[in-house]
């Protein structure tokens, strides 16, 4: 129900504003309105004293002046009748004569009937705007010789008009309501008007201008006018957006850069197999020459002396076949076929695609073959990528001369562990977080694209393979590569 902002300001401030202003009038209104009250009960009570107190000493007389006692106490302005009724509710004396012998019921319906009274009744009859006040005069011992033993001789009734100061009260308090009432909305509505102009109004533009920037739309901007909260907030969201539309044209100019060059690199990739493929062509012929060379050699004593030459260059013909062989193979596109693999097959195979490099480096190469074979569930192409970019990045962590030591593990649980390890220059925790990120790389623009890794770790996810790697600076590199059994 009070899901957005607003909804729950306004019902915040409804109450607040009823907490602070409703019950703080609604009790000074009640107080007033007891006090008002008690005073005039007060009042009241005591004329009832003195009158009754006077029609007594009266009926002692001999005259018995009554009339004359109820005209006395009605020339009081305020004072609008006096009445002495008997049980029935006729009245028998009042300070307006014509009322004799009429019962109180006809003369003034919203009185109450002597019968039901018992002891002292004060009331007010707000819509006649008058107090009432019926008392019974007790049968004292001092009546008793006229009226024997009833216990009630009559009932005193007064009606008195509500003073000035009553009748403002009463119509004041009204007024304090009415002015509550109106002050709740004057500030219901102010606080209204100012979460909408000072809240909600730049709430709106700051949600409006993120769904265009979620849109893709950078060149919006939030209009800036004041130095409040909102400003600052539309200050800083449209550096953040200056920020992101630079670093976007950063991005896209650097995988314009990017795509050149991995254009190029396809296409030197295409020269080099090419090239690869005619190097075979007088490969083969040295070679067959050099086979040719071997069979004459047993038959000419002469030409032994060159046997231990033709042996050189066959063992350096049949390097060159395997690097162009791995050439061909690796640059070959084939579809992905996940089949069981070796993976040192594998190994060997880049191992002779980097032999140049290895050697041009001085970079002593550790892998020790196993004669128990270790296969994973994989694609040979993709995972030749891997272990080739993995030994390139060792190679180049290298400066001159150094060592690479590559080793496969059987867990017990039949998982297969690959570990590429270099004591070369060694990355800091920085950098280290980062290398899987694409395009970033530590390298020069003409030597690195920052793509290796985040190849590898994407080709890994993609055999259900995890790959983690530790460093320290000076100390070298490990790539860990942990192959699940499928």
């Amino acid at each position: 129900m009070f899901k957005t902002i607003k909804s729950r300001f306004v019902a915040i401030t409804v109450f607040f504003i009823i907490l602070s202003v409703g019950i703080p009038t609604g009790f000074l209104v009640y107080q007033y309105r007891a006090n008002f009250k008690q005073r005039s009960e007060i009042m009241l009570e005591t004329t009832l004293s003195v009158i009754k107190n006077c029609i007594n000493q009266t009926m002692l007389e001999e005259d018995k002046n009554i009339q004359h006692v109820l005209s006395h106490f009605a020339n009081n302005e305020h004072i609008k009748h006096i009445r002495i009724l008997d049980k029935n509710g006729t009245i028998e004396y009042s300070s307006n004569p014509d009322e004799s012998s009429k019962n109180i019921m006809d003369i003034s319906p919203n009185h109450v009937h002597p019968s039901v009274v018992n002891k002292q009744m004060i009331r007010i009859l707000r819509e006649d705007k008058v107090y009432f006040a019926l008392e019974p005069i007790k049968n004292s011992p001092e009546c008793r010789k006229c009226h024997l033993n009833d216990d009630t001789i009559a009932y005193l009734d007064i009606d008195a008009d509500l003073s000035r100061a009553e009748v403002g009260f009463y119509t004041g308090s009204k007024h304090i309501i009415y002015l509550a009432i109106t002050l709740i909305i004057i500030l219901f509505s102010g606080f209204i008007i100012f979460f909408n102009v000072f809240i909600n109004k730049p709430l709106s533009k700051v949600i409006y201008a993120l769904n265009q920037v979620e849109g893709g739309d950078l060149d919006t901007r939030i209009p800036v006018k004041h130095y409040n909260e909102f400003g600052v907030l539309g200050r800083q969201f449209n550096s953040m957006v200056e920020k992101l539309k630079s670093n976007k044209k950063e991005i896209e100019d650097l995988h314009f850069e990017q795509l050149q060059r991995a254009d190029k690199l396809v296409t030197l990739g295409e020269l080099a197999a090419e090239m690869a493929h005619e190097i075979n062509n007088p490969t083969a012929v040295i070679m067959s020459r050099s086979d040719y060379l071997q069979m004459e050699m047993e038959d000419n004593p002469q030409m032994q002396k060159y046997g231990e030459d033709i042996e050189v260059i066959l063992n350096q013909v049949s390097k060159i076949s395997k690097i162009t062989g791995s050439i061909l193979k690796y640059g070959k596109k084939r579809p992905k076929d996940f089949t069981n693999i070796n993976i040192e097959s594998i190994i060997q195979d880049a191992l002779n695609i980097l032999e140049p490099r290895v050697h041009k480096k001085n970079v002593n190469i550790h892998f020790d073959k196993s004669e128990k074979e270790f296969l994973i569930y994989g694609d040979s192409i993709q995972c030749e990528q891997v272990i080739t970019n993995l030994l390139n990045n060792a190679i180049d962590a290298i400066k001159e001369e150094g060592n690479i030591w590559i080793s496969l593990q059987e867990e017990n649980d039949g998982a297969l562990i690959l570990e590429v390890r270099d004591d070369g220059e060694g990355m800091d925790e920085h950098t280290r977080k980062q290398i899987f990120n694409p395009f970033y790389t530590t390298k020069s623009a003409d030597k690195g694209t920052g793509l290796g890794l985040y190849i590898v770790k994407n080709i890994c996810q993609n055999h259900q393979a995890e790959i983690s790697c530790t460093s320290k600076i000076n100390e070298g590199t490990t790539f860990t590569i942990q192959f699940h059994k499928t």
